[in-house]
């Protein structure tokens, strides 16, 4: 991947004049367990304390990446996906039909909270509110996007809302009275947003190619038949809304304002991993590769600082 591969926006690092008042973001996609591919880059960028990021903007899987990151966390991320993700306590695909939740959110946050082994390192100093860092959720009535301010606080009920993948978590979460799901209904990349809140230098972690327009295949083939199932006229519904949100963000991507740059960094291939369902195998497999695009990153941003000196 060269650099050139990773500019979207109308300015690239070496055209740029560098000052201290540039307002820089990180982005992270959702995805599920191919989140496995953030927390590669992320750790990437920890092992070699970067951390220059004003404003940080996660989504579902990307939310939790972040807070891991934003708490300095170093492999935290890797291995939450890897040990919990992968037991049936949490992946219960056989729930679907019967009504009840694919995924166990609250087995989950309850791991993350109080068991030893995988609890999240939640001290104020490590995760405050001056890591301006802010979970995407989705409100399950109106399915507008909610940008929550997310510290060691409220952590846990934020990136659960950010998580709750409609359909697989059925209740939603309920935030100051409100119901929320999965962020990546309303604003699976974020971009947008951060520009809104004063970036002008954005960088964007994909879990999915950088050509990918987030179409669902098996959704698409399932269109015919969508409306004869039971509740799929509402999931189909969804479905349409996160395909135009996503449309809508990639050509934000592809077509930014003069005054900001957009970076990113994609998977060069399709990942081994899928939303659920990866072994650990696997799930190691991917963090390797994003790992090393997060050092390939780190060179090429290295390479650029050289030549502006």
């Amino acid at each position: 991947m060269e650099l050139s591969s990773l500019i979207f926006g109308k300015v690239t690092l070496s055209q740029e004049k560098h000052t201290e008042a540039t307002k820089f973001a990180i982005v992270a996609e959702g995805g599920g367990q191919k989140g496995i591919f953030t927390a590669g880059v992320l750790d990437a960028f920890l092992d070699a304390e970067f951390w220059p990021f004003h404003l940080k903007v996660g989504v579902s899987a990307g939310a939790q990446n972040l807070a891991a990151y934003s708490a300095r966390a170093r492999q935290y991320a890797r291995r939450a996906i890897q040990q919990l993700t992968t037991t049936q306590p949490f992946f219960k695909p056989s729930k679907f039909f019967t009504g009840g939740n694919v995924i166990d959110l609250d087995w989950y946050f309850h791991q993350v909270r109080h068991d030893e082994k995988n609890r999240f390192p939640t001290a104020a100093e490590n995760l405050d509110k001056t890591a301006n860092f802010y979970a995407v959720a989705t409100n399950v009535d109106t399915l507008e996007p909610h940008y929550l301010h997310t510290w060691y606080d409220n952590m846990f009920e934020h990136l659960k809302a950010s998580s709750a993948i409609p359909f697989l978590y059925r209740p939603g979460v309920e935030v100051e009275g409100l119901r929320l799901m999965d962020g990546g209904v309303s604003d699976p990349l974020p971009v947008k947003w951060a520009y809104e809140q004063g970036a002008k230098r954005i960088l964007l972690i994909r879990t999915m190619e950088a050509d990918d327009d987030g179409r669902m295949p098996i959704m698409e083939r399932l269109k015919p038949i969508m409306r004869r199932v039971r509740q799929s006229p509402k999931m189909f519904d969804m479905y349409l809304h996160h395909q135009r949100c996503y449309a809508e963000a990639l050509d934000f991507i592809n077509n930014p304002p003069e005054d900001v740059e957009i970076l990113q960094i994609a998977p060069r291939g399709t990942l081994q991993s899928m939303v659920l369902g990866s072994s650990a195998h696997v799930l190691q497999y991917d963090y390797l590769v994003g790992k090393r695009e997060g050092k390939r990153f780190l060179r090429q941003w290295q390479q650029q600082l050289r030549q502006r000196a």
